[in-house]
């Protein structure tokens, strides 16, 4: 059924939002039509290759910049 069984989707994450950050997804739903789950797994793997793999355009869109691993002396 699937070629790559790797990318079956089954492994669970659960987070606990505060009211505020609950609205704050609710609102970001709401605007893009998309479903939270999706939305927000979307974000959340965004996040991590801008972390692991950065490159010029991620490291812009996430606001911060990267350290280096081998500090200057």
């Amino acid at each position: 059924m699937y070629q790559d069984t790797k990318r079956i989707r089954q492994n669970r994450v659960s987070i606990n939002l505060d009211d505020y950050e609950a609205a704050l997804i609710q609102a970001l739903v709401d605007y893009t039509g998309s479903e939270r789950a999706t939305l927000i797994r979307d974000m959340v793997v965004a996040q991590a290759q801008a972390v692991l793999m950065p490159t010029p355009q991620s490291i812009a869109v996430a606001g911060f910049p990267l350290k280096s691993p081998i500090s200057s002396v």
